[in-house]
């Protein structure tokens, strides 16, 4: 039974498919058997991934139905090691499913004021969702196309932790492949941006966010080494 990670926010343009788009290109590298859900009505990512994606085998499907997106997601985890569902930037029923049914949600946030704002309401979401099906469901916050040394970023990141929001380590940073992704299809997995998701994914994995597969040969090495 694969994990279901759902990126959500309630800010259109916060990079939540252009992270969809780096965490399950460089997962399927690794040899995860990879699926994304694109429950966002623009389908931006389905309509990437068809016309425009260069990279390992991945499953893609479209929900925007908020019982539907449940049930596929379910499923998808019965024969994949990772679901990524990628929500709509706004307030819908069908997000606050997916962020229902994840096992881990991630919330990418950009060093601006609106930006920073939705993340604290998604957080507080995530948490009353949490309450509603009785059970935890972790959340970090993933600083996106981030410049860790600008002023807008060292005052975004003051806001969230002054409300002590749980927050990855690992950024992913304001780089040109990311920002050409969806012309070019290409998908770094190695560079600058290849390290940089390589490290989210390492941060996921300890967080048990995504379990490492039984079916990869390293697979026993690593639990071990955990």
């Amino acid at each position: 039974m694969g994990t279901i990670l759902t990126i959500a926010s309630g800010k259109g343009g916060c990079a939540k498919s252009s992270t969809v788009m780096i965490l399950a290109a460089n997962l399927a590298a690794r040899g995860y058997k990879v699926a994304v859900v694109d429950a966002d009505r623009n389908q931006s990512f389905a309509s990437w991934h068809a016309q425009t994606y260069e990279g390992p085998e991945l499953t893609c499907c479209s929900e925007v139905d908020h019982i539907k997106v449940v049930d596929l997601a379910g499923d998808l985890a019965e024969a994949h090691d990772v679901v990524l569902v990628d929500t709509a930037g706004f307030e819908s029923l069908t997000a606050a499913s997916a962020i229902g049914m994840a096992d881990f949600v991630l919330i990418p946030c950009m060093a601006d004021r609106g930006s920073v704002r939705e993340t604290m309401r998604t957080a507080q979401q995530v948490a009353s969702l949490s309450k509603a099906a009785r059970r935890d469901i972790p959340y970090s916050v993933l600083l996106a196309r981030w410049k860790p040394r600008g002023l807008s970023e060292r005052a975004a990141l003051d806001s969230l932790r002054e409300e002590k929001m749980q927050i990855f380590d690992q950024w992913i940073g304001d780089l040109s492949d990311i920002t050409k992704l969806s012309f070019s299809g290409l998908v770094p997995v190695s560079g600058k941006a290849g390290e940089q998701a390589g490290s989210l994914i390492d941060e996921l994995c300890r967080k048990r966010a995504i379990l490492i597969p039984s079916s990869r040969p390293d697979s026993r090495l690593e639990e071990r080494a955990a």
